[in-house]
C-alpha cells in the first residue's frame, strides 16, 4: 500500500466517524417531532368587507314589459289577468267614476293611470291578503283606447265598430263616410241612430239630402254606444238585426223560410272571444205587436244542447250579444 493511498484511507475514516454523529441527531430530531399538521386557514371577509347583492328583483318579466305610456281614462276597456290564478282573463270597463271593478279588491281608481302602474298598485293589494305572489297582467288593445265607439250597421260598405276620437267628436255623417260610405241599395233617407241601451231610435234622419245639399246643420254627434242603422230600400221586412259580441255584426236578410236564432249567429261570423254566449237577446214582437226580450242560452245550443230552445228569427227581430264584461253602472 502506498503511503497516498494510506492517507487517503485515513481521511475517509475520519469524514464518516463526524457524520454519524450528525445523522443520528437529525433522526432523533425528526422522531420527536412527528408528522406537521397544517391548521386551517380562516378565510373572513374580503377587504372592504363582505359583498352584499340586496334584495332580488322579483318583478315578473311580463309585468315589467306592460305598457307605461297611455294613461288610462273613462270608458277604456282592458284585459285584466292575475296568472296565478289560471282562469281566463276577464274584460273590465273603467266607469264614469274613473273606476275599474277588480275581482277581490272592489272598486279601485284607474283613471290617470297607464296599465303597468295600475298592475303594480293591484299586485300590492292581492298580495297583502290573497295571494303570496301575484302576477298582474293588463293589456289593452288599441281599439278599445278611446272615448267610445259607436257601431254602423247595414247597407255600408264595411260594417262594424268605430272609435269616437279622443280629441274630436264623430257626426253621424262622418261615421257613414269611415264605413265606406251607402250602398247602392241603401234607403239613405231613413238612417237610425239607436242610442245604447235604447230599442227605438232617438233620430232617423235623411242623410243622403245632408251629404247632396251640403248642409249639415242638422248632423248630429253621436255618443259612445250608439247603434247606426242603414236600411236596404223596399227590403226592411226581409231583415234582422245582430249587435254586438259576433265578427261582424250588421243587418241579414232572409231569404230562407225559416232562419233559427243560431243561425243567424252563425250567419253573422259566430261569437267573439268575450261574447256571453249563455244570454243571448232576441226583442221581437207578440202577436198584439208589442215588443218583447227573450234570452236564449245559444251557447248551449250549438254545443248540442235544446235544439228547441232554438226560436226562429221573423223580420225586424234584433239579437243582441252581450260581452262578459265587469263594470260599473252609471
Amino acid at each position: 500500500m502506498s503511503v497516498f493511498t494510506s492517507k487517503l484511507i485515513s481521511a475517509l475514516g475520519l469524514f464518516l466517524a463526524v457524520l454519524a454523529p450528525l445523522a443520528a441527531a437529525t433522526g432523533a430530531t425528526e422522531a420527536e417531532a412527528g408528522p406537521i399538521e397544517a391548521e386551517p386557514i380562516e378565510a373572513g371577509p374580503i377587504d372592504g368587507g363582505a359583498i352584499d347583492a340586496g334584495p332580488i328583483d322579483a318583478e315578473p318579466t311580463r309585468m315589467a314589459l306592460l305598457d307605461d305610456q297611455w294613461e288610462l281614462q273613462i270608458g277604456d276597456r282592458l284585459i285584466y289577468e292575475v296568472q296565478e290564478e289560471r282562469g281566463e282573463p276577464l274584460l273590465l270597463s273603467i266607469n264614469a267614476r274613473g273606476e275599474l271593478l277588480v275581482p277581490l279588491i272592489g272598486s279601485y281608481p284607474a283613471e290617470g293611470k297607464t296599465s303597468k302602474q295600475l298592475a303594480h298598485e293591484l299586485k300590492a293589494e292581492l298580495e297583502e291578503e290573497f295571494f303570496h305572489r301575484a302576477t298582474v297582467l293588463i293589456t289593452q288593445r288599441e281599439e278599445d283606447r278611446n272615448r267610445g265607439r259607436v257601431t254602423v250597421i247595414g247597407e255600408v260598405n264595411k260594417q262594424g265598430e268605430q272609435l269616437i276620437p279622443v280629441d274630436s267628436p264623430l257626426t253621424l255623417s262622418q261615421a257613414i263616410l269611415q264605413s265606406g260610405g251607402f250602398t247602392v241599395v241603401a234607403d239613405r233617407s231613413r238612417v237610425s241612430v239607436v242610442s245604447e241601451g235604447q230599442e227605438e231610435p232617438r233620430a232617423e234622419l235623411d242623410v243622403g239630402r245632408m251629404m247632396d245639399s251640403g248642409d249639415f246643420s242638422s248632423d248630429p254627434m253621436l255618443q259612445a254606444g250608439d247603434v247606426i242603422i242603414v236600411p236596404r230600400a223596399n227590403q226592411a221586412d226581409s231583415q234582422v238585426y245582430v249587435l254586438g259580441a259576433v265578427q261582424t255584426p250588421g243587418l241579414l236578410n232572409i231569404r230562407e223560410n225559416e232562419v233559427t236564432l243560431s243561425q243567424a249567429i252563425l250567419k253573422a261570423g259566430g261569437f267573439t272571444r268575450f261574447a256571453r254566449t249563455n244570454r243571448v237577446k232576441v226583442i221581437t214582437r207578440d202577436e198584439r205587436g208589442e215588443k218583447t226580450e227573450i234570452e236564449v242560452d245559444v251557447g248551449e245550443i250549438l254545443q248540442g244542447g235544446d235544439r228547441s230552445a232554438d226560436r226562429i228569427i221573423r223580420p225586424g227581430d234584433m239579437i243582441i250579444v252581450d260581452e262578459k264584461m265587469i263594470s260599473f253602472s252609471g
